[in-house]
């Protein structure tokens, strides 16, 4: 059987690369429509939040593969994942409270206490005060950061049990929080509502493939590659219709990243697609400013009821500005921060390793 162990040096899978581009793009197609008044009402719109759905898949998956072969200890593991997702996410959302103490005609919804941006900074769920009744924080787009913290979590705490019992036993803890959920739910608390959602079995289905691709068992005919991708994208663009209801685009979601896996894909270059899949990070955090800046400029400069023609372009010119601010987001802001903090622990570890 062959060995898929990336090496150290190399842990990207390109397919998987590409399709956490397409995922960031699909909720930034989401936000975009209602931005300006008369746009939701005229192209669909609501299936964009399917991308956060390919986001959950993807990183059980690549959580799997990439702390497979004993290299990675439960700590060393954490350590990376909050240099990974914390730098950025403390920017962004320190920079949006700031811009909204000194400029609050920018954020006309935004509400900041103490309390609130102490939840926000430190991934604990709690309900909006800007929203009622969801459990978002202060970046909204945060919100998705919430699960990945609670996953990381527990993946790193299955890391102290030998790779090959790993999977059963956190498969088994997200089924049995979704459990609790579907039978004693929905709970009062916004904790509760986040830590039992059907949404953790799409780590959990991740991380079932990823084991499955390391194991070498993975003979999929191209044709039957394609179907996986093709009727996944369909029931990603169908999200929550019945009869699968919310099932439906978890289904979807782990289609497309099977059918992705296929090795012929593997061998696809496309630099865009990878710098976008790079920069996907950036552009899910950024995407939201970037559209307000659009909104304001397009209102300015066309206040009339939009009509199709104008629809289409509006979304259109969002997706290509927001995947370029993103870009340079990431070129000049997450990956320098994540260049220095990983130098500053390597310079860390040498100094006590030194005799």
């Amino acid at each position: 059987m062959p060995d898929r162990r990336p090496s150290p040096g190399s842990q990207v899978i390109l397919p998987i690369q590409y399709l956490r581009g397409v995922a960031a793009s699909m909720v930034v197609w989401h936000h975009a429509a209602g931005q300006i008044r008369g746009m939701a009402a005229q192209v669909p719109w609501e299936f964009g939040t399917s991308g956060v759905d390919l986001f959950f898949v993807i990183s059980g998956f690549i959580m799997v593969v990439t702390t497979s072969g004993g290299r990675v200890t439960p700590v060393e593991f954490w350590r990376r994942r909050v240099v990974r997702v914390v730098p950025l996410y403390w920017l962004l959302t320190l920079l949006m409270v700031a811009v909204a103490l000194v400029a609050p005609g920018l954020f006309k919804t935004l509400k900041v206490q103490a309390s609130t941006l102490i939840q926000s900074l430190l991934f604990i769920p709690h309900f909006s005060q800007s929203f009622p009744g969801v459990v978002w924080p202060l970046l909204v787009p945060g919100w998705t950061l919430n699960f990945e913290m609670f996953f990381y979590l527990v993946f790193g705490l299955v890391l102290f049990l030998p790779e090959r019992r790993r999977l059963l036993p956190l498969v088994a803890f997200f089924v049995a929080l979704t459990a609790v959920g579907f039978v004693f739910g929905p709970f009062a608390s916004a904790a509760a509502q986040t830590y039992t959602h059907p949404m953790l079995l799409e780590f959990a289905a991740g991380a079932a493939i990823g084991a499955w691709w390391l194991s070498g068992r993975w003979r999929l005919p191209s044709s039957t590659s394609w179907l996986l991708i093709g009727a996944g994208f369909v029931l990603l663009l169908l999200r929550d219709r019945e009869p699968l209801g919310t099932s439906t685009q978890i289904i979807g979601a782990v289609l497309a990243v099977v059918g992705a896996l296929d090795a012929r894909f593997a061998a696809w270059k496309s630099a865009l697609l990878q710098a976008l899949g790079d920069s996907s990070y950036s552009l899910y955090l950024t995407h939201i400013f970037t559209l307000g800046a659009l909104r304001v400029v397009w209102n300015r400069l066309l206040p009339a009821p939009p009509t199709l023609a104008a629809t289409i372009v509006f979304m259109l010119l969002s997706l290509v500005v927001c995947a370029a601010v993103g870009w340079l987001v990431y070129r000049w802001v997450e990956a320098p921060l994540l260049a220095r903090l990983n130098r500053r622990k390597k310079r860390v570890v040498q100094t006590l390793a030194a005799p």
